[in-house]
């Protein structure tokens, strides 16, 4: 497979001067490795989704930040990747635990796991390995990968300056196509079923990542992005997938919302101020359940208001 565009490297310590698509370990693309303040999708979808001040509380840019604690999911989720990829470097990202340390409780099995840990290594146990081969299995198996869905260039970052503010954008999709529009990422979930990735859109930005991707995608690779699609796959058996389209209006919206997101973090950057929740918020009860309330009351379920 050959790439549409040319694929940069950078030396140790280079940083980014120039817009283009990047091989960089994930380590270093969410690290310091623009020639000025960069944000990436996550950190976009943070100060979208929560608040500026839980993005500073972790990036690269600040001095006192708080180093994030990896968790088995998050672990279980970039070793899948990694393997359902087929990106390179699994081997030394990621190590089996041995059949003879079924715990850590033992002297000899902490040192194993501390010596691990000290060469940058993550440990997973051969119950996360044997999950994920039951996934790989499974997306084999449908139709639409077995079609090609999931072929294009791996590992590949994005990065170019937001021509509004000038400020660094890093954009990092699972699988960056190389003949068509089409970008696709790639999801494990505890449920995969398509009302589940909703809210896991709604909940998590993917919506936002897809719409950032795309606006890369035109401003380095003079691509238009066509659909964004997200397969998903269960993490436990029958490890079932599902494939979601996310409507093109959809996405529109989210442009609108990464706008607003970048626009927020370059005023951050300018005052040094990166605020929590502002104001004061008054909440309405949701239609649904104002709904169901009435209808309970209308059955005779709930009492009238003025029955206490």
């Amino acid at each position: 497979m050959t790439s549409a565009f040319p694929i940069h490297s950078l030396l140790p310590f280079e940083r980014v001067k120039e817009p283009g698509v990047y091989a960089l370990d994930i380590e270093r693309y969410h690290g310091d490795c623009t020639d000025g303040p960069g944000v990436s999708s996550s950190g976009l979808r943070t100060i979208e989704l929560r608040s500026p001040a839980h993005y500073w509380a972790t990036s690269y840019l600040n001095p006192q930040r708080i180093e994030q604690e990896q968790s088995d999911a998050l672990d279980f989720g970039q070793a899948a990747h990694t393997l359902l990829l087929g990106e390179a470097g699994f081997r030394q990202r990621f190590v089996v635990r041995p059949d003879e340390y079924p715990d850590y409780r033992t002297k000899a099995a902490r040192e194993w796991r501390d010596f691990q840990r000290e060469a940058g290594k993550t440990v997973l146990t051969p119950d996360q390995v044997q999950h994920i081969k039951g996934i790989a299995a499974s997306l084999a198996r449908h139709p639409l990968v077995r079609q090609g869905l999931l072929q294009g260039e791996v590992e590949r970052s994005i990065i170019y300056r937001d021509p509004v503010t000038g400020i660094w954008l890093k954009i990092r999709p699972d699988v960056l196509p190389v003949s068509d529009g089409v970008v696709v990422d790639l999801k494990t979930a505890a449920d995969a079923a398509p009302r589940a990735m909703e809210r896991a859109i709604l909940e998590r930005g993917y919506d936002m990542a897809g719409a950032l991707t795309g606006m890369g995608l035109k401003a380095v690779c003079n691509i238009d992005m066509t659909a964004f699609v997200l397969v998903c796959v269960e993490k436990v058996p029958p490890y079932a997938v599902s494939i979601v389209e996310v409507d093109a209006s959809w996405i529109g919206y989210a442009r609108r919302r990464v706008r607003r997101a970048i626009d927020t973090f370059a005023r951050c950057m300018e005052s040094g101020e990166w605020p929590a929740f502002e104001g004061e918020a008054k909440l309405f009860i949701p239609e649904w359940l104002r709904k169901r309330l009435d209808a309970e009351t209308d059955v005779g379920l709930l009492p009238q208001e003025d029955a206490a």
